[in-house]
């Protein structure tokens, strides 16, 4: 198998793993006015950068998404504490209120 049908079918899977790098890199491609016809001129080096591009940005894009999501994990986590402190708070106040009553 050559390195262009290597580049071709990893190119393929890469789409079907991923429609969204899908979509962005066909309307970069129309963008610049890059056609079917037109591709068939880009070399196997530029195809091959292109590939890696993409990855590239699937990585980041992947990196970010959890980053946000483990943020997002300890947000959730310092609310819960607060909440628990302000209803212990609010316990301790209650107590001594009946206290002070008694």
């Amino acid at each position: 198998m050559s390195d262009n049908d290597k580049l071709n079918e990893e190119l393929k899977n890469l789409v079907k793993s991923d429609p969204m790098s899908k979509i962005l890199v066909s309307n970069i491609l129309k963008k610049h006015g890059v056609t079917k016809d037109k591709m068939k001129k880009i070399s196997d080096d530029e195809k091959e950068t292109i590939l890696n591009l993409i990855k590239d940005i699937q990585e980041k894009t992947q990196a970010f998404v959890n980053s946000e999501k483990k943020t997002k994990t300890i947000t959730e986590n310092n609310h819960q504490r607060t909440q628990k402190q302000n209803s212990r708070r609010e316990q301790l106040l209650e107590q001594l209120k009946q206290r002070r009553q008694s």
